[in-house]
Order: structure tokens, then sequence, then C-alpha cells
């Protein structure tokens, strides 16, 4: 009877010595001691940045911008037209002034003899208008960014509203009525 747990004997003497290593294995990271782990130099990063390429001209990339990337026929919209290239919208429009309601904001423009208003966020000949500020717009296109500058008016070019907006007549409340005892 010796003879048959005697093989077994020694087969579980291996698989436990196995077990045995393969847990030191498992555990040998955590038992460094934390100086060994400072030892390591930790790898130096150079004082200056690696030299990057000179980035294209902008004009390169218009076709982006051209071919609508969530559009299914990566055509431009028939209604808009594209922005003339260069800078002559700040030639041909002028900022006559700003109106800040809440969060509303429009710029009060002259071309000419004519006058409007545009809101924030809204195109004029295929410029948006990116942002309006006390002083100033700023206009953006694929031709690049503008900026239109608050002049004061001179002479008789002040701001004139073609199309007053009529207030609506409101009428007064009659008193409240005191309870009948």
């Amino acid at each position: 009877m010796t003879a048959l747990s005697l093989p077994s004997l020694r087969l579980d003497h291996v698989f436990g010595c196995a077990a045995a290593v393969l847990i030191v294995l498992l555990v040998w990271p955590w038992l460094q001691s934390p100086s060994a782990v400072r030892a390591e130099a930790p790898r130096e990063l150079s004082a200056t940045p690696p030299e990057l390429s000179p980035m294209p001209p902008l004009a390169r990339f218009s076709v982006i911008g051209e071919r609508p990337l969530f559009s299914s026929s990566r055509r431009p919209v028939p209604g808009e037209k594209a922005a003339p290239a260069g800078p002559g919208i700040e030639q041909r429009y002028r900022l006559l002034g700003v109106l800040t309601t809440g969060e509303s904001r429009r710029a009060l423009l002259a071309e000419g003899k004519r006058r409007f208003a545009v809101l924030e966020g809204a195109m004029l000949e295929g410029w948006r208008i990116a942002r309006i500020e006390h002083d100033r717009i700023v206009l953006s296109s694929s031709a690049g960014e503008a900026v239109l500058q608050l002049q004061p008016a001179t002479g008789s070019e002040g701001w004139v509203d073609p199309s007053p907006v009529a207030r609506p007549i409101i009428p007064d409340k009659p008193p409240p009525e005191k309870p009948q005892r």
C-alpha cells in the first residue's frame, strides 16, 4: 500500500512547489523595496521641443470649407454663396453701433445710404458674424477673418430705423376690488 501512495505523494509535492513558485512570482513586484524603485532613473526629457515642419498656407485648406462634411452630396448649400476673397468687406460696410439686450446682440451697419441691423451668428454676403463686441464685430469666412471697428457717425449719417417696431398698447389695470361684507 505504501508503494501506491508514494507516486501520488511525489506528484502532490511537485504541484505544491509549482504553486509556491507561481505565488512568489506574482507577489514579487510588491515585495521590492522602495529604494530599488527610486534607483531607476526616469527618462530625461529634452529642454527643447522637436522642430515641427512649417504649416502650409490656409488657402490650401479652402476645399474643406467648400465641400461640407455632413452633406450627402458634399456640395455647398445652394442658398449660400462663398465669401469673396480679400479684405473688401471692411471697406464696403461701416459699423455704426452695437445693441446688447440680455443675451441678444445686434450690430448696426451702414452700406452707403442703406442702414440695417444684423444678429450675432447671421450671414452677411458669405461672411458669418462670429462675435459682436462692445466696439467691433468679427466676421469669419473661408477667406479668413475681418474686423469692423466702431466709427462715430458724421453729420446726418446717424442711425435711422427704417421700420420702427410698434409697441403694443397695454390697457391700465383696474384697481383691485374690495371684498364686500
